[in-house]
């Protein structure tokens, strides 16, 4: 017995009354199924990039600003044609 008293950690036992693994997998399926829709908690709707294709997306020109401004360019371009064409095809 030594000089000062040190009590011992107390031990925290409670075994579950009832556990249902088929309602764990269900739940855990669900927020596996919702989190690869985007949607999370509270119903709302998170956009979701997976790691890395942020970053690929950048270096491919999937979302560099010059790859917008050509496809702007060209959409602009077919809807001038089409335009000129339908006014040409009116005034004959």
């Amino acid at each position: 017995m030594g000089f000062f008293h040190t009590p011992k950690a107390k031990r925290y036992n409670v075994n579950p009354r009832y556990w249902d693994p088929e309602k764990e997998e269900r739940e855990a399926r669900n927020r596996r199924s919702r989190a690869e829709a985007g949607v999370n908690e509270d119903g709302e709707y998170k956009p979701y990039i997976p790691k890395g294709e942020f970053k690929r997306g950048l270096s491919t020109g999937k979302w560099s600003v010059s790859a917008q401004r050509r496809k702007s360019r060209t959409r602009l371009l077919l809807l001038l044609v089409i335009l000129g064409l339908l006014l040409y095809l009116m005034l004959r």
